[in-house]
């Protein structure tokens, strides 16, 4: 049954990226500090970059005569061990794969960092049922989104406790930074409000909304609903929120526990 659905994951995400942020490595559980390249005789300790079905791409603390050196390699088969290990789990699940360098190189604009590039050969099928998953779990994230739509959490101590919400929000709009404090949050809007001398916000403004919880921090993409400046000189925010599974997955669980 196992392999059968595993066949199928590889199949229906062949061609679908997943790029290892600080949610992705929370959800897969894979454990960076534990991820470690053989080439030859040669071991590398690297983090995982992005990873599909048929490739993967590392970065590594490389210089650019150590890229250069291990150009010869290109073409040649490497091992790549992983390990990951979710807060459920008792003991981590370790994965060995057989890979061929396709190209390495440094990364644009990031001195002393590396990229290596390969191409499974083939990829194991516990990393074909931990990348499923994954994609699935992405998919459930985004039904939810739809059906938390109008739903909002208010913003209180006690609420801020039970999201694990630090109280940390930054927006960043043109460029330009701006602190905010946040005092209704749900899957798809917020509503804030913003400093005496914040700009007037126009109406369908596009921004970026950083937030930090205690399970992590992360960016998404927002948009302006309706701004207007109380009499104190204030300015009181609606915004719509585009999708993120990190924020549909702390509303998701709110909303689930406070129904216990």
């Amino acid at each position: 049954m196992q392999k059968q659905e595993t066949l199928s994951y590889e199949e229906q995400f062949a061609d679908q990226g997943v790029g290892f942020s600080p949610y992705t490595l929370w959800s897969t559980g894979i454990v960076p500090a534990q991820t470690l390249l053989k080439v030859d005789s040669y071991s590398l300790a690297c983090v995982p970059y992005q990873f599909s079905m048929r490739k993967a791409v590392l970065m590594g603390a490389l210089s650019q005569d150590e890229i250069v050196f291990f150009q010869r390699y290109k073409g040649a088969l490497a091992g790549l061990a992983l390990s990951f290990q979710k807060a459920q789990d008792r003991t981590p699940i370790k994965v060995f794969c057989r890979c061929q360098l396709d190209t390495l190189g440094m990364w644009k604009g990031r001195e002393g960092v590396g990229l290596f590039a390969f191409s499974w050969k083939p990829i194991p099928p516990d990393l074909v049922q931990i990348l499923g998953d994954y994609h699935l779990s992405i998919e459930r994230l985004r039904l939810q989104y739809d059906d938390l739509k109008g739903k909002s959490i208010q913003i209180g101590p006690e609420a801020a406790k039970k999201l694990g919400y630090n109280n940390y929000a930054v927006m960043t709009l043109d460029g330009v930074q701006h602190k905010l404090a946040v005092f209704s949050l749900g899957a798809s809007q917020a509503e804030f409000l913003l400093p005496l001398k914040s700009p007037d916000l126009a109406e369908g403004a596009s921004f970026s909304l950083s937030l930090a919880f205690i399970r992590y921090r992360f960016a998404l993409k927002g948009r302006i609903l309706k701004a207007e400046r109380l009499p104190s000189g204030v300015q009181k925010v609606k915004a719509g929120l585009e999708f993120s599974p990190e924020l549909v997955e702390l509303v998701s669980e709110y909303f689930f526990s406070s129904r216990r």
